[in-house]
């Protein structure tokens, strides 16, 4: 089962705390997105499988980024998150369906 954590597609956009380098008073800053784990069942292509049977159906796989997008068929996880409000890099995007469990690694609002 999925933990929904509800986060918009959005770009992370520079405030007073990113302009002057100060960190916000909690620490936590709201136009970064969240840092997640997510465990998923890694997709697979192999034309050298002799048999269906011989797949690795628990390879379980662990990605860790910034939750920059979810909908009912992917979470995308950037691993960068650019200044000045650019956008992200390093987009992973992993169909629902395969994960497993996600798990919030950082605070966020």
């Amino acid at each position: 089962m999925v933990a929904t954590i509800d986060v918009e597609h959005r770009r992370a956009h520079p405030d007073a705390h990113a302009r002057t380098g100060a960190p916000p008073a909690d620490g936590v800053d709201p136009h970064v997105p969240p840092l997640v784990l997510v465990e998923w069942h890694d997709a697979w292509f192999d034309f050298d499988l002799p048999a269906a049977d011989q797949r690795r159906a628990d390879y379980l796989v662990r990605t860790v980024g910034f939750l920059v997008a979810e909908d009912p068929r992917f979470l995308s996880l950037a691993q960068e998150v650019l200044p000045e409000g650019e956008g992200f890099r390093a987009v992973t995007h992993i169909p629902v369906a395969i994960v497993e469990r996600v798990e919030r690694l950082s605070p966020h609002p």
